[in-house]
């Protein structure tokens, strides 16, 4: 099997409110599709989710990496050669939602290739898969009202409050929200890396008393060790993400002792990585985590097959429910979630169909 052609279609998509994470907000998604063909008829789907503020990546950029530079060093290769291609994309520095988002889109060739789902191309079952949703800034009542709707309509009874701007507001926020759902439901935070260590150290202490699971990049990921120090500090475990984006980066935090949750987004690493990031939070005995990077359902879908790959090594719900706050979707059916689970669709791949008037209707290169 030969790679044969890379389509590469940047598309827009709104969001039905605004939404902002650190410094950052968000109105649309502003993405790019994937579609590797191979000699065989078989074709995989991925998709590019840039964050300027985060990888200084942008839906332009992802567009020209990989019709100048990518796509050029993948056509004719196997795609079952990961690490060969791999190196092709090593060549060229950063990009990685680019890079991940192509990765995918060959994993995805090669299990419709196959005649497999993703996830047990990856080396599991297409299980059922828990997901959390992430609710943005806003008031208490705006918070729970947002919260309590998700869960009725959903089933979903794991959020992660987004934190950081105002420490005594968070504590309030996450309060409220307990106190609404339940003792039973998951609650965890993510700071954004908004909070100083002395401000972390005391804030995390008061959400403990609420029940919160973990804490997500509470304090700079640039502080290197004193961030072991605030570790010590709490109760709560530290979730790695922004601190953990490559292999190299998971070994250093890992190595250093301060998180307790290793962070993988399969869109920025690729499934390829992903999996080695994994291992290598099993053999320090540490457990993982499924981030979003703000994936519409095409990478909602990869995801999930990832997660339900490794459920003995992601005990943790997967933050998945972004595609929750789209206006619209690519995808021709819509995602299958019950119960606070995500079904995934049957057959080979990562089960993503696109409708092709979508597409036309939210593409913006036509």
């Amino acid at each position: 099997m030969r790679i044969t052609k890379v389509e590469v279609i940047p598309f827009s998509i709104p969001l039905k409110k605004s939404f902002r994470y650190g410094a950052a907000t968000r109105t649309m998604q502003e993405h790019v599709l994937f579609r590797v063909h191979s000699d065989t008829g078989a074709v995989g789907i991925g998709e590019a989710t840039p964050r300027p503020a985060i990888h200084g990546e942008t839906q332009v950029s992802c567009v020209h990496i990989v019709e100048r530079f990518l796509a050029p060093r993948l056509m004719g290769r196997d795609p079952m050669d990961r690490d060969g291609y791999w190196a092709e994309f090593d060549a060229i520095a950063w990009n990685p939602t680019a890079k991940g988002g192509l990765d995918t889109a060959l994993h995805d060739l090669v299990a419709n290739a196959l005649g497999v789902p993703l996830a047990a191309l990856l080396g599991g079952s297409a299980q059922p898969v828990a997901i959390s949703y992430m609710a943005g800034f806003g008031s208490s009542a705006e918070l729970v009202t947002e919260a309590l709707d998700i869960s009725a309509r959903t089933g979903i009874e794991a959020f992660k409050v987004k934190a950081g701007a105002d420490p005594d507001a968070d504590v309030e926020r996450v309060r409220a929200l307990r106190e609404a759902l339940g003792p039973a439901a998951f609650i965890f935070i993510d700071a954004n890396e908004l909070y100083t260590p002395e401000i972390a150290v005391r804030t995390l202490n008061r959400l403990s008393e609420y029940g919160i699971a973990m804490a997500e990049e509470p304090v700079p990921v640039d502080l290197g060790r004193l961030r072991k120090k605030v570790a010590d500090a709490v109760p709560v475990p530290l979730l790695a993400d922004d601190s953990v984006e490559t292999l190299a980066d998971a070994r250093r935090e890992l190595e250093d002792g301060a998180i307790g949750v290793l962070g993988i987004k399969p869109p920025r690493s690729g499934l390829h990585n992903a999996v080695k990031i994994l291992h290598l939070g099993e053999a320090y005995g540490v457990p993982c985590w499924i981030g979003s990077q703000g994936v519409t359902g095409i990478g909602t879908l990869a995801s999930a097959h990832f997660a339900a790959a490794h459920t003995r090594s992601i005990p943790y719900p997967a933050d998945l429910g972004n595609f929750l706050r789209q206006e619209d979707d690519l995808l021709e059916n819509p995602i299958d979630l019950r119960e606070g689970r995500i079904h995934l669709p049957p057959g080979p791949g990562s089960g993503v169909r696109i409708d092709e008037r979508k597409l036309a209707k939210y593409r913006v290169d036509k």
